[in-house]
């Protein structure tokens, strides 16, 4: 889906003793690229693993993150996602502050201020927008057993289930940027990555009305396609703005962001409206269900432990 997870790699690579890549199957030549990688560089370590698609909510990518950090050694852990890069600039900081705090147990993560690019190279959101974007994010993780990725793998928790955050005193600023390239793609290509994602987050049946109602949730299509007073602008010239193994892709930038104004127009009308009403309805219940069906599993699982502990006890006595 033109991940650039070859130039991810190399922006993390100087800051790291070894790096670990977790592989899922998949039909396109990413693990081919990785071995030719990994052969140039003996830091890089393959993990091959499985992919399974009937995971929803994301947790697959949390599941594949936790095998990763089973598989690192060292004091720290770096996490980038494959469309995410740290400019060089940043390095003796960020060195400068784990080693600060290496023997600081208490802090168990540490926070990333986050530059979000989208619709190419050139262009990323404002630090007020957060409708959107979040602004900070775990990036490096105390590596000593009692931290885990969760959910969609978008930050992580300790073993008690506490977040990892500034705001719970067990994360500490870096003071420096991480650059995520997710939605800097050509609308085309931005179009088709977004109903791939779709699949890992939603059921078929609301996939499927999603796209009967409008290519995207036209409260988004408002936003993102009609409006770009959110966004600051780069000079194209200005290609050092970017991690140094990113420049070769935002020079081969072809195409404007203006262009996604003309690629996506917002459905109107009485026969849309109704049709979003009957998306909106069929996609709650389904995840109402879904939540519903959750906690009587997990309420049957209790009630088995709990008789199987009681039935335990009273053989004892």
């Amino acid at each position: 889906m033109g991940y650039p997870f070859i130039e991810s790699i190399k922006s993390a690579l100087p800051l790291c003793d070894e790096f670990v890549v977790v592989v899922c199957e998949g039909s396109d030549n990413t693990r081919d690229e990785l071995e030719k990688l990994s052969n140039k560089n003996t830091k890089i370590k393959l993990i091959d693993e499985g992919w399974d698609a009937s995971k929803k909510g994301g947790r697959i990518l949390s599941e594949k993150t936790n095998i990763a950090i089973k598989n690192i050694g060292g004091d720290y852990g770096l996490y980038v996602q494959c469309d995410e890069g740290i400019h060089e600039r940043d390095y003796e900081r960020i060195v400068k502050v784990l080693e600060g705090n290496l023997d600081n147990k208490k802090i168990k993560g540490f926070v990333f201020d986050y530059i979000h690019f989208f619709g190419g190279y050139f262009s990323y959101a404002k630090e007020t927008e957060k409708r959107f974007f979040y602004d900070k994010e775990v990036r490096i993780i105390r590596n000593d057993g009692t931290v885990f990725s969760w959910g969609d793998a978008m930050g992580f928790k300790d073993a008690n289930g506490l977040k990892i955050s500034l705001e719970n005193k067990n994360a500490a600023e870096l003071n420096a940027k991480m650059y995520h390239y997710g939605r800097a793609k050509n609308p085309v290509n931005m179009y088709k990555k977004d109903k791939e994602m779709e699949k890992l987050y939603n059921h078929k049946i609301i996939n499927a009305l999603k796209h009967w109602v409008s290519n995207y949730d036209p409260r988004v299509d408002k936003y993102i396609y009609s409006d770009f007073s959110w966004l600051e602008r780069i000079d194209r010239d200005n290609l050092e703005f970017h991690p140094a193994p990113f420049r070769e892709l935002a020079g081969g930038q072809d195409w404007n962001v203006d262009d996604f104004k003309v690629f996506m127009k917002e459905k109107r009308g009485i026969k849309q409206f109704f049709r979003m009403i009957i998306y909106r309805i069929v996609k709650d219940t389904i995840n109402e269900t879904s939540k519903a069906i959750k906690k009587i599993k997990v309420f049957l699982e209790n009630n088995i432990r709990q008789n199987k502990t009681r039935k335990t006890k009273n053989r004892g006595d």
